[in-house]
């Protein structure tokens, strides 16, 4: 049997972290199994959906790389692919469906619903329908009908136990009669979610479907639509929710915010894929670090947990301790302060930003750099340069944002000793000769490149008798002002020796 997955978000919002996580398994299951993915826009709710926020998603998913075979963008054989644009399709089944007595009009008034809602509500039971109009005749039916009466389209629901057989969550029973008879078409024509996913699942010749296990509780009601309609069942796989690190279902206080978001910090589309298929799944081999293909040949939605997988990305201690706290009222600058540094996703996006070719790279990092109009003025004066700077210091970024404060680092004309341990340093005695040689050597070797400076040190080292911190922190305080940085070799390359020279003579006056 062929693999045909697909991702069918609702456009009516951004594309969070669990859609993304669901769309990159339907992604990798597929190419893992030489199968294909579909893109499926379930745009059936009127008063939510809009144009906007399907755009959004598609280039959110775009920016993820999951380009799907088939789908609105790029077409294919089962289309069209939003459900909106589907309605004749979804009116052929139904009419069937009536026509074979499977089911019929209901002319509940929103009243009466909401009269069995409050009663099934004082008694403490399930809110099921009572089938007040299962028993009217085709004849007064079609006469409501003709009449103009407001009416939706219900399914007739034996009492049978449902088996869901899932891959992940394994077998799940179900007892109809907590269902009753639902309904399949709303009284504005548009088919309701479970009706139009089942028609559309067979349509697409879907053979898996994997989603949240929120819609767990949704297989039953699509079960009875496929027996009624006599269609074959999909393979199903609900995979685990996504908690915070209070392990309290993902809200926009724990990081359900729109993966773009991520984009515009920083982070490359390739780590954040590594980072949501490791959010419930993990590879027979235990690996961590995977590049795209590593991903789409080792995954295996068998594999992935039952038990809730932590999004551990989003806020530091100090934000998250604070009731008052809410990310969503904070702008990109501001809400940078508040996020954790300590997370796997950092981790994977700095091996990604070391491994990845530079010529790949620079272009988006040029994009950050940008932003910042010293670093924009360098970038047309000294483009090499600035080119060079970021291989440098690339190591050290968890996002391609980070570079930033480094180049301002670097860039500055005037530096400052810093008060408390910098200060500190520069009062041992030994200090000043270890200055004093550092700056004679730099005037007579002309150091340029890492291993120059390097060596240059040991020199130092060897003419002064200092060694280790009495050294080497001694000739970062003196060139920088602070006590922690780049590595040496790395940053005194990337300034020059003219440069460092003319730093070390600021600090210098500084203690004078």
């Amino acid at each position: 049997m062929s693999v045909r997955t697909r991702f069918a978000p609702s456009p009516s919002g951004f594309l969070h972290v669990g859609g993304a996580r669901t769309a990159l398994f339907n992604y990798l299951y597929a190419k893992a199994r030489g199968g294909q993915y579909i893109l499926r826009v379930e745009d059936t709710d009127q008063e939510r959906s809009t144009p906007e926020s399907e755009r959004i998603i598609l280039d959110s998913l775009k920016w993820l790389g999951m380009i799907p075979d088939e789908g609105p963008d790029e077409g294919g054989p089962h289309g069209p692919y939003r459900q909106s644009e589907r309605l004749t399709l979804y009116k052929k089944y139904t009419d069937m469906l009536l026509e074979k007595d499977l089911a019929y009009p209901c002319f509940c008034t929103e009243a009466e619903l909401e009269q069995m809602q409050e009663a099934a509500k004082k008694l403490g039971v399930p809110n099921i329908y009572d089938g007040r109009y299962a028993g009217l005749s085709k004849a007064d039916a079609e006469k409501r009908i003709a009449a103009g009466d407001r009416y939706s389209i219900r399914l007739r629901v034996p009492a049978e136990e449902i088996v869901v057989t899932d891959m992940v969550q394994g077998r799940v029973k179900f007892d109809s009669r907590l269902i009753g008879d639902f309904i399949i078409v709303k009284s504005d024509g548009f088919p309701t979610y479970n009706y139009a996913v089942v028609i559309d699942d067979f349509e697409m010749k879907i053979s898996h479907v994997i989603r949240g296990v929120g819609h767990l509780s949704n297989t039953p009601r699509q079960i009875l639509i496929h027996k009624a309609l006599a269609l074959p069942l999909p393979q199903y796989a609900h995979i685990s929710e996504i908690v915070g690190t209070d392990k309290k279902k993902l809200s926009k206080r724990r990081g359900a915010t729109s993966v773009l978001f991520f984009r515009d910090m920083g982070y490359l589309p390739e780590a954040f894929c590594n980072y949501m298929a490791l959010l419930g799944w993990y590879p027979e081999d235990g690996a961590e670090f995977m590049l795209p293909e590593d991903l789409k040949r080792k995954f295996d939605v068998a594999r992935c947990s039952k038990s809730p997988s932590m999004f551990d990305f989003f806020l530091s201690d100090s934000a998250a301790e604070s009731d008052d706290f809410r990310p969503q009222d904070l702008d990109e600058t501001e809400l940078k302060k508040f996020v954790n540094k300590k997370t796997k996703l950092n981790w994977l996006n700095n091996r990604y930003l070391r491994s990845v070719p530079l010529a790949q790279l620079w272009p988006l990092a040029e994009n950050f750099l940008k932003k910042h109009k010293r670093i924009a003025d360098g970038l047309k004066s000294e483009p090499d340069r600035m080119k060079q700077i970021f291989d440098r210091v690339r190591s050290y970024l968890d996002t391609l944002d980070d570079a930033g404060a480094f180049y301002e680092e670097l860039l500055k004309e005037k530096v400052t000793l810093e008060k408390g341990e910098a200060t500190e340093v520069l009062k041992v005695p030994e200090a000043a000769a270890v200055i004093a040689a550092f700056e004679k050597l730099l005037l007579e070797k002309k150091p340029s490149q890492p291993d120059d400076f390097s060596a240059v040190m040991k020199e130092v080292g060897a003419a002064t008798g200092a060694k280790g911190r009495g050294l080497f922190m001694t000739i970062r305080v003196a060139a920088t002002g602070s006590t922690t940085g780049l590595e040496l070799p790395n940053l005194f390359a990337l300034l020059g020796h003219e440069r460092v020279l003319d730093r070390v003579s600021q600090i210098v006056k500084q203690i004078a």
